[in-house]
């Protein structure tokens, strides 16, 4: 009797991988890939406020009576948002333009990553003219 049991029993099907071990390899790459999506992000985030931060530096040492310091300080304080590291600001003044360029590290998420950054941005010296 007791094999007449057995043979009633339901065949469960043994192919492919069990539950535990699909997670086991699906988890690793899909952590991946959240975390590539956020270093994206993160590095999209650190353009922009290095652009920001150039421009705003450019307009504050174009204006009228202002100098590359006042330019380059207004830059470090657009810069200093979180989304930057190691933020290095260089204002230049050519003819009749100024130009700031800021260069940075973004944050990072995944390791051995490090992205840098480098925007720089372009204004007109503003000027007083006997018109």
């Amino acid at each position: 009797m007791a094999a007449e049991g057995w043979q009633d029993a339901p065949v469960i099907n043994e192919r492919g991988l069990s539950h535990s071990v699909q997670w086991a390899l699906v988890f690793p790459v899909a952590v991946l890939v959240l975390l590539a999506t956020l270093q994206w992000a993160l590095i999209a985030w650190a353009n922009s406020t290095a652009l920001a931060a150039a421009q705003d530096g450019a307009r504050t040492a174009a204006s009228y009576g202002s100098s590359l310091q006042d330019g380059a300080e207004e830059a470090e304080r657009a810069a200093a948002n979180g989304s930057l590291h190691d933020v290095a600001v260089q204002p230049r003044r050519s003819g009749s333009h100024v130009e700031v360029t800021v260069t940075a590290r973004a944050v990072s998420v995944l390791p051995g990553v490090v992205p840098a950054v480098e925007r720089t941005a372009r204004a007109p010296v503003q000027q007083l003219t006997s018109e």
